[in-house]
């Protein structure tokens, strides 16, 4: 079963960039010129470079290598700092696959935790639980109209990864 996606774009006028930047949040580890590892966290990051961040100070010309699902390690140069703050190029250009990895991997890691087991359920009032895809109706009763069914899934999904309802798409092909 094919899962589709998109992302969505950004505020018009917002970045005049010539390749979009993905806003995520991710830590990674690399390699400083000398040989140096760093821990780094991604701010953003584009086919043609990233903001990070880092403890480590760092200086315009700096060449690091960052570690990036789906491509290994990469090359990027600082080309300006502030503070704790860095902006990179990268030596090459980084793949759309490369990108959407780092992107995903991101999601995944700023998901929120799951609830200890140990806590008790919540009572449910039957006559409003919310019904499981899984099962099947009550004899006699209608089924959930899919416009409903489509909704409550996209709040369900937007809750548990802790994004807004308005950035999940669901596709249903028939």
């Amino acid at each position: 079963m094919p899962i589709f996606g998109h992302f969505l774009p950004s505020a018009l006028g917002a970045d005049k960039r010539l390749d979009a930047r993905r806003k995520l949040s991710l830590l990674a580890s690399g390699l400083r010129h000398d040989g140096t590892g760093i821990e780094v966290q991604i701010h953003n990051i584009s086919g043609t470079g990233l903001l990070l961040e880092s403890d480590v100070k760092l200086a315009n010309g700096d060449r690091i290598e960052i570690e990036l699902p789906h491509a290994g390690d990469i090359t990027a140069v600082v080309i300006w700092a502030s503070g704790r703050l860095f902006g990179c190029q990268f030596e090459g250009p980084v793949s759309p696959a490369t990108l959407s990895a780092v992107e995903l991997k991101s999601a995944v890691g700023s998901m929120p935790e799951p609830t200890d087991i140990a806590d008790p359920v919540p009572d449910v009032d039957e006559d409003h639980a919310a019904p499981s895809i899984d099962a099947e109706p009550p004899v006699g009763a209608e089924p959930e109209p899919l416009r409903d069914l489509i909704d409550r899934s996209r709040e369900q999904i937007a809750l548990a990864a802790g994004i807004s309802v308005d950035r999940v798409r669901i596709i249903v092909e028939f």
